[in-house]
């Protein structure tokens, strides 16, 4: 069973996780620090379900264990991913262009989670955060049609 979510401010090695992202090295001090009030740890077990759908409005940012990215086709669920230690999952909903699909705990998985509203508006302020989060997807995107089989 998932843990309750824990605030990651006043959480020093989680603050200091997050900052050391190079995603949000590319904030300035006050954005991150802003993140970081908004920010939540969340501990999933082998086989728990993390994230489900386009709707979920989150940006994941896997801090320690294995997950796998999966989507359906025709009913079957396929693997196109497996995210590790740094990796996010959710960059869609922060461009604006959520796609469903799910992230799934492979082992034992801390995820610290960010509202992807507030990220959006990051991501206007800061356009090289917007700029790597639209080359993480279309990378995401490339990978999951070859294994997608399209």
């Amino acid at each position: 069973m998932p843990s309750a979510p824990r605030e990651v401010w006043g959480d020093l090695a989680a603050s200091a996780f997050v900052e050391a992202n190079v995603l949000f090295k590319l904030m300035d001090e006050e954005a991150r620090q802003d993140l970081l009030q908004l920010a939540h740890l969340e501990d999933f077990g082998p086989g728990e379900l993390i994230a489900a759908d386009a709707e979920d409005e989150r940006l994941y940012l896997v801090r320690e264990g294995t997950a796998a990215v999966l989507l359906s086709r025709d009913g079957v669920a396929v693997e196109v991913g497996v995210l590790e230690r740094n990796a996010i999952f959710g960059e869609g909903r922060v461009l604006g262009e959520p796609r469903p699909g799910a992230l799934v705990a492979r082992t034992a998985v801390s995820v610290v989670t960010f509202p992807a509203p507030v990220l959006r508006a990051v991501a206007e302020r800061f356009p090289k955060v917007r700029r790597m989060l639209e080359a993480v997807r279309t990378v995401r995107l490339k990978v999951a049609a070859e294994k997608m089989g399209g």
